[in-house]
């Protein structure tokens, strides 16, 4: 069974789908399978779907990084399941944001995953092999590394918080969505919170006073995952312009 499995897998490893957006999509699993790409071979430690958007304009990529929530909600994820992994509509938003003004990425959806692993885990703990799929773009010299960037949502949004304080080194801007739990950060982050979570007006004040850079918004109007309308195409033009 396990054989069949891999097989299954490697097939959707080196499935490529190309649309009118000028977008490439590779699926990625966590049996350290290699992904055989046009610019060589990368080996992924997690589930991961990769979307290359606008691959054929010149230079290098930004990077963009969604941490998915639902995470402490699932002690094991399925590989094959990924119907749980989207709580809201912010990342296509975004992903159709970057196709229609023709910014060159690579957009990474990992899964917040360990393979046989029956406890809940966070994204912190997933931090290494996420980061192990940013650096083979680096490192294949695909990659701007002053223009990558953490979103995510729910449980994502506190993976993006501590992504975002504990390896500012890596990224240039974050934008933490549908959580709480805000704390001093070394990158400008961007903060939206819903109707399911405390107001945190006041935290933000004072991380502000410390001079955080954090741009906050408390949307009690919106379910918990319903923040997507915040992602304008002005605040995204902001953003993505934000380097390290």
């Amino acid at each position: 069974m396990k054989y069949i499995y891999l097989a299954i897998c490697a097939f959707m490893l080196v499935a490529c789908n190309t649309g009118k957006d000028k977008a490439t999509t590779e699926l990625c699993d966590s049996e350290k399978v290699g992904v055989v790409l046009p610019a060589g071979e990368f080996t992924y430690n997690l589930p991961c779907r990769v979307v290359h958007i606008n691959p054929d304009k010149p230079g290098k990529a930004i990077v963009w990084l969604w941490l998915h929530g639902g995470v402490r909600d699932y002690k094991k994820h399925d590989f094959f399941e990924f119907n749980h992994l989207d709580c809201c509509d912010a990342d296509e938003l975004i992903l159709q944001y970057l196709k229609d003004n023709g910014i060159k990425a690579i957009a990474l959806f990992p899964v917040c995953h360990k393979a046989n692993n029956p406890n809940p885990i966070t994204w912190i703990d997933c931090y290494d092999d996420v980061k192990h799929i940013i650096d083979d773009y680096v490192n294949k010299g695909l990659v701007d590394t002053d223009r990558i960037y953490v979103t995510g949502s729910s449980d994502g949004g506190r993976g993006t918080w501590d992504y975002a304080e504990h390896h500012p080194e890596t990224f240039a801007a974050a934008i933490a969505m549908s959580c709480s739990e805000p704390r001093k950060v070394d990158i400008p982050i961007y903060f939206f919170g819903t109707k399911d979570e405390l107001d945190c007006n006041e935290e933000i004040a004072a991380l502000v006073k410390q001079g955080v850079n954090v741009k906050y918004k408390y949307c009690p109007e919106y379910k918990h995952g319903g923040d997507a309308a915040e992602c304008t195409p002005e605040l995204l033009q902001e953003f993505f312009s934000i380097t390290k």
